[in-house]
């Protein structure tokens, strides 16, 4: 299933790195009588970014720059008033791939609830002493998502671009896959229906060129639901194409 996502990741980044996006211009007009744009696309804006966890356990050892997100826009309609500003609204689908250091292994079944209280602790998850050898352990938490972007753009200096955009996510898979080696043997712990949070917004400060720009993403409310997981918040830094 992961290998057909990001199959089909890279052929819409191929697609849309090529120029090869569908546009469609509503206000057909001259250039010389044009005050206004209003386009849609698809398959375009790309993106690729490391996430660091702010707010998460120490024991639970999520990897700085280890972690990543990427996506793009299913469906783009952006609206120019102006030469210096822009807005737009987007559909989008993407995923965030949280990975822990080789010691502990993410198990929603070690998250305990403390009874009389709203919150939790989050207890580590050693890998079994058994797989302790010279062998690769990974772990990850996979967070799909659909989401929904406001944004606005500026024009500052010839050909360079701050915008800001405000996201809503609706996560709708998170599953957790952990590897080890006992011996000889592959083992795999996979575990999945993670009760995240159904929407959580985040916020993007963008800068940079009409077709690469530099992002910043904020995530401030935790992933998880109360009861069901950690505090888990972030920030991310990467690319658009």
């Amino acid at each position: 299933m992961k290998k057909l996502f990001l199959t089909i990741l890279a052929a819409f980044a191929f697609v849309s790195l090529q120029a090869q996006i569908v546009e469609v211009d509503v206000l057909p007009v001259s250039d010389e009588e044009k005050t206004s744009d209003l386009n849609l696309s698809f398959g375009e804006n790309f993106y690729i970014g490391s996430l660091t966890a702010l707010d998460s356990p120490k024991d639970m050892g999520l990897k700085a720059f280890k972690s990543w997100e990427l996506g793009l826009d299913i469906m783009n309609l952006t609206y120019k008033p102006a030469y210096q500003h822009k807005f737009s609204f987007a559909l989008n689908f993407g995923t965030r791939f949280f990975k822990t250091r080789h010691k502990n292994i993410i198990s929603n079944t070690h998250y305990i609830p403390v009874p009389g209280l709203e919150s939790g602790h989050y207890v580590a998850a050693p890998f079994p002493a058994e797989s302790m050898s010279k062998s690769k352990r990974k772990s990850r938490l996979d967070v799909y998502e659909l989401g929904a972007a406001l944004g606005y753009e500026i024009k500052v200096m010839d050909d360079l671009n701050i915008g800001f955009d405000l996201l809503g996510n609706y996560n709708f898979s998170a599953k957790s896959v952990s590897k080890y080696k006992i011996g000889s043997s592959k083992e795999k712990l996979k575990l999945k229906h993670w009760k995240t949070k159904k929407f959580t917004p985040e916020y993007r400060l963008t800068i940079g060129l009409p077709e690469v720009k530099l992002y910043i993403k904020y995530a401030p409310h935790s992933l998880f639901q109360k009861e069901f997981g950690p505090e888990l918040s972030y920030i991310s830094v990467g690319v658009i194409l």
